[in-house]
């Protein structure tokens, strides 16, 4: 099957054969996710912004930025072991996902119940998570956040990308009904509860769906080409990639938990949604580097090719939207009150040009797991971390919130600079040289 689909491919015209390729069907289907996401998800921090206060919408977004760092230490760093390889797992891979949903359980649950213990610690935004029925509920939505953020590292792994966005829409839908719906009877917690209870709706069903339907046809299209990876092989590919994984998380999730603890409830209220518009972007070029890793598993020696493809996409997609955002930056944000507009403006402009920077550096990572170079990866993300949490506390008491998008912008430039020179080497590989460095 896998040869005849590769004849097909060359067989047919460029165009046609690129918009095709199973690159480009998942990659379209994630980005159309983000997409969807997107509007959804600026639709609810809208009408947070109108039915709730600027105090309350800053306590529900730094739950949620607290409750998905907290989900990542897994969830986060397990979604590239898991694109890696579930395309090659064959009949072990319902093992694989279900020890992979039960060890993140485990772990998440254990650093939420840490956090609880600490939260005086955090600063005010978090005092209203006080109490023993609040905690446990907190938790739980811990473990639910991060079995929901590896199910789409599933579904791409499984190259059934097409599902993330319908979960993601039914999930994004609820919650935004519900954010209406109790506003008036949970006017404090209301933003973090809507959000919470609708995880639900995209959790069961299709977890259902991956493993009553998804997985059984994964298993039986990859009968002939499977080579499920030995316990060496993923010990080798995770000391590198959760390493660059966690430090990946500290810089996207652990700043937001930061910043929400030395500033007020309203500015993290205007830091969060601004962090949401800008990190969208960024979604893009990170789906794209995801369904990259999937097919460079699949197929190594197609790797440089497809990654020349995949950035000029990256490029005609995301140069436009950024274009967008830095121009308007004033009358989007005005959307959501004069407060935004005035106090975030120049963090939205900041984190635009970081977007532009993130496609380099995500594409050049998506090559490095493809390969299982996962080492240059922790190195490159660890030193990612140390820049941006070093200067991201020293440049937000003197610059406010534009000092957070300068400490992005500034530390995003220097690992772009490397892996700009790193992959120039990839996108100009012949198939038969990167076969040999993937071997």
């Amino acid at each position: 099957m896998a040869d005849m689909s590769t004849a097909q491919d060359l067989a047919a015209p460029t165009s046609n054969r690129r918009r095709g390729t199973p690159l480009f069907r998942n990659a379209y289907a994630l980005m159309l996710n983000t997409g969807i996401s997107a509007v959804l998800g600026l639709g609810f921090w809208l009408i947070a912004a109108r039915y709730y206060t600027d105090d309350a919408v800053g306590q529900g977004s730094a739950a949620i930025a607290a409750m998905k760092f907290l989900a990542g230490i897994t969830a986060l760093t397990l979604t590239g072991a898991l694109a890696r390889f579930i395309p090659v797992s064959g009949a072990a891979t319902g093992r694989l996902v279900l020890r992979t949903y039960a060890l993140s359980a485990c772990v998440v649950g254990v650093a939420a119940l840490v956090f609880m213990e600490t939260l005086d610690f955090w600063g005010p935004s978090y005092r209203f998570l006080h109490g023993p029925f609040k905690g446990l509920g907190f938790i739980a939505a811990v473990i639910a956040w991060s079995i929901l953020t590896l199910q789409d590292g599933v579904l791409t792994g499984l190259r059934s990308a097409f599902w993330v966005p319908v979960g993601n829409t039914a999930f994004s839908a609820v919650k935004l009904v519900l954010l209406v719906a109790i506003a008036a009877s949970v006017p404090t917690s209301g933003v973090f509860v809507s959000w919470v209870a609708a995880i639900a709706v995209s959790v069961v069903p299709l977890g259902w769906l991956v493993f009553r339907r998804l997985v059984p046809r994964h298993v039986e299209l990859t009968v002939h080409t499977a080579r499920p990876p030995s316990y060496r092989e993923l010990g080798c590919f995770l000391a590198g990639d959760y390493t660059g994984s966690l430090f990946a998380l500290a810089v996207v999730y652990l700043v937001p938990v930061i910043v929400a603890s030395q500033i007020s409830s309203a500015d993290n209220a205007y830091f969060y949604i601004t962090a949401t518009i800008g990190g969208t972007v960024e979604l893009l070029a990170i789906n794209m580097g995801a369904s990259l890793t999937v097919e460079g598993a699949h197929d190594p020696e197609r790797l440089g090719r497809n990654a020349r493809a995949a950035l000029l996409r990256m490029v005609k997609i995301v140069v436009p939207i950024c274009a967008f955002l830095f121009a308007f930056a004033p009358r989007i944000l005005h959307v959501f009150g004069e407060g935004y507009a005035r106090h975030a403006t120049a963090l939205l402009r900041w984190l635009v040009v970081g977007a532009l920077l993130r496609v380099v550096i995500e594409l050049y990572f998506a090559v490095l797991r493809a390969q299982s170079r996962t080492a240059g990866l922790a190195y490159l993300q660890g030193g990612l971390c140390v820049l941006v949490l070093g200067s991201t506390p020293a440049l937000l008491p003197p610059l406010g919130l534009a000092g957070v998008g300068i400490a992005e912008v500034a530390s995003l430039s220097v690992i772009a600079a490397i892996a700009a020179v790193k992959l120039f080497g990839v996108l100009r590989a012949e198939p038969q040289r990167v076969s040999q460095r993937t071997s």
